[in-house]
């Protein structure tokens, strides 16, 4: 199935919130649990996704290039690149932060991409518990003190 770009309005049936208010906790709580899954640029492209996805609560089909020239013009010239953009957009998608849909205009040929934020199923959890299951598999090395090697 394609989807037709178009203005905003047309894809509220892909809106998983109720009211601004509420996307906004959710993205609140997503900055704060997977913070460290990203980088610098990436969070604020992150941010300036979030911010474009006020209108309709958690729904953008803004073209990337619209994004970062926003987050240029906020940054005095120093934006993002489009590569760390859709490095940002690959870690949210598996992450289950958000899901991309491309759409196409009336030729058929691919436009913008239509992003699509997730509701956290119990917003009292977080992703870290999610995320961190390699650590339980992992054993760190443990670190041997002059003593027990009988170093002199």
């Amino acid at each position: 199935m394609t989807i037709k770009s178009g203005n905003i309005k047309k894809f509220a049936g892909y809106s998983q919130f109720e009211s601004v208010e509420e996307f906004n906790k959710h993205a609140e709580q997503w900055l704060k649990d997977c913070k460290d899954e990203f980088t610098k640029g990436e969070i604020v492209g992150l941010k300036q996704l979030i911010t474009f996805s006020s209108e309709l609560p958690g729904v953008c089909n803004l073209r990337i290039t619209t994004i970062l020239q926003k987050i240029a013009d906020e940054h005095l010239g120093c934006g993002i690149s489009r590569a760390t953009f859709k490095r940002m957009i690959l870690k949210a998608k598996s992450l289950g932060i958000l899901t991309v849909y491309e759409t196409e205009n009336k030729r058929g040929t691919q436009n913008s991409n239509l992003y699509v934020f997730s509701r956290i199923a119990d917003p009292q959890t977080t992703y870290r518990k999610k995320l961190n299951h390699l650590n339980k598999s992992l054993n760190p090395l443990k670190t041997k003190t002059s003593k027990t090697l009988n170093i002199m």
